[in-house]
């Protein structure tokens, strides 16, 4: 299977050391596979306006107080047709990350007929809704862990994700920033549909999440990718028409709503700092995992890859399943640098590890004290990932950005 894997921070951290170091840390828990040997499955309404139905998928037997959320979205087109349990790649999805630990969602979101996502007006209005459906799901959890805490989730561990229109319709939650960030034809609709955060439900509570899970997913502008945009893991074909990977009209030109794919995503990613792992298939179309010649390897390379991808998140935080409660001053200086960075901490270091812009390992050093420096005269010009990890394992590790100049 030939691949070529971009990634801004940890992608080789994730390969190569998130099973030694952050499996270790959670007890295999979201890292292995199988880790609770089966799951229960309930279906709730979590938008009551719309009467909008979610699969909750929770590990057997699990007594973690509080668990991270995974909520994916079906792929379908925004057709009629398409639900939370048509997409079997969303659903096979919940069921592995379930037996990791994970609570997890496949939501039902607001879909139209076919003709009407031929016209340009009513495939905007659609979509907008879908993603308002999409806000109101996250919200659903919150509202739970401050109510009945059915789910025992932890509302700073929600991520969001889905596949094809389901990416579409969670990659603009996560990086369409604000009504007027839209172009003037979606502020009309966002505006008709209950403002920015939409009239799905469960209001009062936040939508953000942790991070993206953005499978052949595009956005209606690229550049609502920026400097501060939250993390994200995507994976696309370099040939995908339906979501083009590079910007033109979806469906092949068949819906006119202008989508732009991976291809046009990634230079803002790297030019913004912006935390994410990315594979592209070379020479494949829409959704290669779930329908190409390769299906079966690239989906096992897409689960273990996304599984490693968010340990970064759920082994550096108390999920009330590890040990980590504990967090650690770092500074670093200076920054900009030129020939080396100083590092200060409030508590003992034992490793840092420097990554650069394809997340390769350029320096790994072993500390024995609060203190020391990282030599940088042979790096070449640009912005790095430095990570800190500490002598009293109970202290969350540390990542900071650098720039050599």
């Amino acid at each position: 299977m030939k691949t070529k894997i971009y990634s801004f921070l940890l992608f080789c951290a994730v390969l190569l050391i998130a099973q030694n170091a952050n499996a270790q840390n959670c007890g295999g828990r979201y890292h292995d596979k199988n880790f609770f040997s089966a799951f229960t499955k309930t279906t709730v309404t979590y938008s009551t306006p719309y009467s909008l139905a979610m699969d909750v998928y929770e590990p057997t037997g699990d007594t973690a107080s509080q668990r991270p959320v995974i909520i994916l979205a079906h792929g379908g087109s925004f057709l009629t047709g398409s639900t939370k349990t048509s997409d079997t790649y969303v659903v096979n999805m919940c069921k592995e990350f379930a037996k990791r630990g994970y609570v997890t969602a496949s939501i039902d979101y607001r879909v139209a007929s076919f003709i009407a996502m031929l016209d340009s007006s009513q495939a905007v209005q659609e979509v907008l809704k879908a993603i308002s459906d999409g806000k109101a799901a996250i919200r659903y959890f919150r509202k739970d862990a401050a109510t009945t805490n059915t789910y025992r989730v932890n509302p700073n561990q929600i991520f969001v994700g889905g596949n094809s229109a389901g990416a579409v319709l969670y990659i603009h939650v996560m990086y369409l920033d604000s009504t007027e960030e839209a172009p003037a034809t979606f502020q009309a609709v966002i505006n008709a549909n209950g403002g920015f955060e939409g009239n799905s439900g469960n209001p009062g509570y936040s939508s953000e999440a942790v991070a993206l899970i953005n499978l052949a997913g595009g956005l209606n502008i690229p550049e609502f990718v920026g400097p501060n945009s939250k993390p994200s893991f995507n994976a696309q074909g370099d040939q995908d028409a339906t979501v083009p990977y590079g910007c033109a009209n979806a469906q092949s030109n068949a819906t006119p709503v202008r989508l732009c794919g991976l291809g046009a995503i990634e230079s803002l990613y790297n030019q913004f700092g912006v935390n994410h792992v990315s594979i592209v298939y070379p020479g494949e179309g829409h959704v290669p995992w779930a329908t190409g010649s390769n299906a079966a390897a690239e989906t096992a390379q897409i689960d273990s890859s996304v599984a490693n991808f968010l340990m970064q998140f759920v082994c550096s935080a108390s999920t009330g399943v590890n040990e980590i409660k504990e967090t650690a001053e770092i500074s670093l200086f200076p920054n900009p640098a030129n020939s080396e960075v100083n590092i200060r901490s409030s508590a003992k270091v034992s490793m840092v590890t420097v990554y650069d812009n394809i997340g390769q390992i350029v320096s790994q050093n072993n500390f024995e004290n609060a203190n020391g420096k990282i030599n940088t005269s042979n790096f070449a010009k640009g912005i790095y990932q430095v990570k800190v990890e500490f002598a009293d394992k109970n202290i969350a590790t540390v990542t900071k950005k650098v720039v050599i100049e």
